[in-house]
């Protein structure tokens, strides 16, 4: 379990006790609030020992009463911050890359770029057997993030989004390793798989939006 995960279950958890706590406190305030208001009603003995008696129990009713109520309070407060901070914590995690995910798709985001320039190299006949080297380097790289499968953490359509990104890196990680110089030196074929990394990268844009990533920084890391 990530650490977003037991915060969730810790806040979750805390935030149910609490509650249960405030509960009781409420349940118990309103007994002695109960109690408090009938001897309110009732006049004190004329007796003066009674009367001492009387006035001494409704004083105490009376600090029991407010002593409950802040402790209700305090509970309800607290359960209240816990379980909002615990659906937070669990709402960020639905909506947000976490570990591996977030690794893959930044670095799937420069390797698709490097993918091209070295397509781009091999087209215009500069240094192609270093170019194809580094590019079966690369799209190894791809085919592995292609390979995974995204978090259940993430929301429902968060899932299907980053899943369609994983199929098409894996897609165009493994067409490519496959090709050699004199096949990325032809015009058609180079274009027809700078188009799949452009389908690729529009996808990755989609993924960008859905997840909030800043990809102004990413392209001023490069």
């Amino acid at each position: 379990m990530s650490v977003l995960d037991w915060s969730f279950v810790v806040l979750l958890s805390a935030g149910l006790l609490f509650f249960l706590f405030a509960c009781i406190f409420v349940f118990n305030f309103l007994r002695t609030a109960r109690k408090y208001k009938l001897t309110k009603k009732k006049r004190p003995p004329k007796n003066k020992k009674k009367r001492r008696v009387f006035l001494r129990l409704r004083k105490q009713l009376e600090k029991k009463r407010k002593r409950q109520l802040l402790w209700s309070v305090i509970f309800v407060l607290s359960a209240g911050v816990t379980l909002i901070s615990g659906f937070y914590s669990r709402d960020y995690q639905q909506n947000h890359l976490q570990g591996e995910d977030s690794e893959a798709l930044v670095q799937s985001y420069y390797l698709l770029e490097d993918a091209k320039i070295q397509i781009k190299h091999i087209q215009a006949g500069e240094n192609p057997q270093k170019s194809i080297k580094n590019l079966q380097e690369i799209t190894s790289r791809l085919a592995s993030y292609g390979a995974r499968k995204s978090s259940f953490n993430l929301k429902e359509d968060g899932q299907t989004l980053l899943n369609r990104h994983y199929k098409l890196l894996r897609e165009v990680g493994v067409n490519l390793n496959s090709q050699t110089v004199e096949n990325l030196q032809d015009t058609e074929t180079a274009d027809s798989y700078l188009k799949d990394i452009d389908k690729a990268q529009d996808n990755q844009s989609k993924v960008f939006k859905r997840f909030s990533v800043n990809e102004g920084a990413l392209k001023k890391k490069k």
